[in-house]
């Protein structure tokens, strides 16, 4: 009998053991999935879940200006970013936190707005941003800048996601002369802004 009691109490022991290290409960799930529900966020960009993306953060007042500056009738979709920059990498492989804080000049070349067609298969996007040129002082933070391939720009406004603006037929932009200043760093679904350099 005291075996038995000793089995008993070592399985029990195990259970509790076991429920300590078990996955959280689905409520902290929901809140983590409320905490990314940001307004500015289109249902796909929800369903796509947390993501991290590194870019040159710029001037709200001095892109808003430049933007009515170019079409008076900004924004002409309903969804606006929630600061204005240049993405360099969504969801990069590798983070380039040593080269956070480096100031990048960010030369605006032209404006166009029209649709695109998305590739999620849910029709088409329509958007509007700047073609902008990056260039700095920083020798490495350059070098990074010309290793991407990816058209250079900022996103104005959009109707569905705010990526597609790359794609829009910049052959048809009309030409701009600007020249602004942004800070290089990271940023996250949640809103959490890193320009610190590690």
């Amino acid at each position: 009998m005291k075996r038995f009691t000793a089995i008993l109490v070592a399985l029990m022991m195990l259970l509790a053991l076991a429920g300590c290290h078990a996955k959280k409960p689905a409520a902290d799930v929901t809140t983590t999935t409320a905490t990314s529900e940001k307004g500015h966020q289109s249902d796909a960009e929800k369903a796509r879940g947390y993501y991290y993306y590194e870019a040159i953060f710029l001037d709200k007042d001095e892109v808003l200006k430049a933007f009515k500056q170019a079409a008076p009738d900004y924004p002409k979709n309903a969804l606006t970013p929630p600061e204005f920059h240049v993405t360099t990498a969504f969801k990069p492989e590798e983070k380039h936190t040593s080269l956070y804080g480096t100031k990048v000049t960010v030369h605006i070349t032209g404006y166009t707005s029209g649709t695109v067609r998305r590739d999620d298969g849910a029709g088409e996007s329509s958007n509007e941003g700047f073609l902008v040129e990056l260039s700095t002082d920083n020798g490495e933070m350059q070098e990074l800048l010309d290793s991407y391939d990816k058209v250079m720009h900022i996103t104005g406004s959009y109707s569905a996601e705010g990526y597609y603006t790359e794609f829009l037929d910049w052959s048809k932009m009309t030409p701009m002369d600007i020249t602004l200043t942004g800070t290089f760093g990271g940023a996250d679904s949640d809103e959490n802004f890193f320009t610190t350099p590690e």
